[in-house]
Formats: structure tokens, C-alpha cells, sequence
């Protein structure tokens, strides 16, 4: 967040952090920012050099802009063309899904190594899961998969059931837990496993890598 003025000093003053805005009509933007890069090219854009930096953690931000009257929030928007705006909608429905762990993504975003598998696999027991549901041929109702050319299945699933949205096909997301998973995948030895958030970052897991999820008693 970009603070007008000395954030430590404001702080200690037990003052509140004037943030950086942006107007669109009567429509205010809280103004944020992925890293310092994209601060400096605030800055360079708008000459403002008295003004200081204040991280916080994504979901508290989001808390803190639909507790206000914003509009939604303008994420690096002088790092033209990587910028965009999200409005409030969009926030809302963010936050009433969001696992307040951000277990699966916390993961998916961070360096991989041999053991990362088994560790999403780890968290896929209890975090919040979504499967994409879409009409078939015949009218029925049925769970998307991918399928390989060699023939190999995978049940996509999902962190957030923005992540499907974000695929733009039209599937309904369809809420399921952990054991349900291992349920499915019980039923048909066909499936090879799961793609975890095809949008990207994206992880594909065997039945191997899902032991633990397997494991679960049925529901």
C-alpha cells in the first residue's frame, strides 16, 4: 500500500495511513501494489517522492477495502499494461470462498521440489475443493476431466471456484471435501489422478501422490 506522508511516523503518532486512491466518476479504487517495482513506478509516474510504503497481508486488505465504501482495487495501475482493476463484486465473491489458510496456492505459488506432491496431496484432506461440473451429450450431468493422448485421466479440481471461472468454458463449480475426493476416486480405477488449478499455477498429482487422500474414510 502507498501511504501519503512517513507511515512509521503516522503509526507512531497513532494516526490513521492516508492510502493512496484513484477516482473513476464517484467510484473510489483503493490503489495496491504486488512489490516495490511496481511502487516505483507510481512514483515515477505521478513525481509524488513524499510518500512510504506499508505491507499487509492480501486478505487483510481485502477486509479493510469492503469494510470502506470502495469501488474495488487498482492493483499497480502506472505498470501499464500489467495492471488491473478489480471491482468490489468481484472481492466479495473472492472472500466468501477463500480458505483463510490459502493452503493449496500458498503451495502452488512457492519453489517446488521433490516433496511438493506429497505436501499438496497433504493439504488437499481438509482444504476447501471444487470440481467442474458440466452438462453432457445427453444431457446429464457429469464432473470434467482432462484426458491424455496416451489415454491417462485426471479429475480437475480446484482451490477457489474462481479458478474455474478463470477458464472461461462455462462449468459449474460443485463443492467437495477431501473424503469425497478419495471417493471418487475409489470408484473408478480408470482415473489416474488430479490436476490441482489448471489456470495456473498448476499441479498434476498420481494415485501415488494421493495415499493420503485416498485413505479417507468415505463420507
Amino acid at each position: 500500500l502507498r501511504v501519503k506522508g512517513d507511515a512509521r511516523a503516522l503509526v507512531d503518532a497513532g494516526k490513521e495511513l492516508p492510502l493512496s486512491i484513484a477516482t473513476r466518476g464517484d467510484e473510489r479504487f483503493a490503489l495496491v501494489f504486488s512489490g516495490g517495482e511496481a511502487l516505483r513506478d507510481a512514483v515515477n509516474a505521478d513525481g509524488d517522492t513524499d510518500t512510504s510504503a506499508v505491507s499487509k497481508p492480501a486478505i487483510e486488505v481485502l477486509n479493510e477495502v469492503l469494510t470502506d465504501d470502495f469501488a474495488g482495487i487498482a492493483i499497480d495501475h502506472a505498470s501499464t499494461p500489467h495492471s488491473a482493476i478489480l471491482p468490489r463484486q468481484l472481492l466479495e465473491r473472492a472472500l466468501v470462498d477463500l480458505d483463510p489458510e490459502l493452503a493449496v496456492k500458498t503451495l502452488l505459488l512457492g519453489a517446488r521440489d521433490a516433496a511438493t506432491p506429497a505436501a499438496v496431496a497433504g493439504v488437499l484432506v481438509s482444504a476447501p475443493l471444487w470440481l467442474a461440473a458440466r452438462t453432457t451429450e445427453s444431457g446429464d450431468m457429469g464432473i470434467a476431466e482432462v484426458h491424455t493422448e496416451d489415454g491417462t485421466r485426471y479429475i480437475e479440481v480446484f482451490s477457489h471456484p474462481l479458478e474455474l471461472i478463470a477458464l472461461g468454458r462455462g462449468d459449474e463449480p460443485v463443492q467437495i471435501t477431501g473424503p469425497q475426493l478419495g471417493a471418487a476416486l475409489r470408484s473408478d480405477d480408470g482415473i489416474t489422478g488430479v490436476i490441482v488449478d489448471p489456470a495456473g499455477p498448476w499441479i498434476s498429482l498420481t494415485r501415488t501422490d494421493l495415499a493420503p487422500v485416498l485413505a479417507l474414510d468415505a463420507p
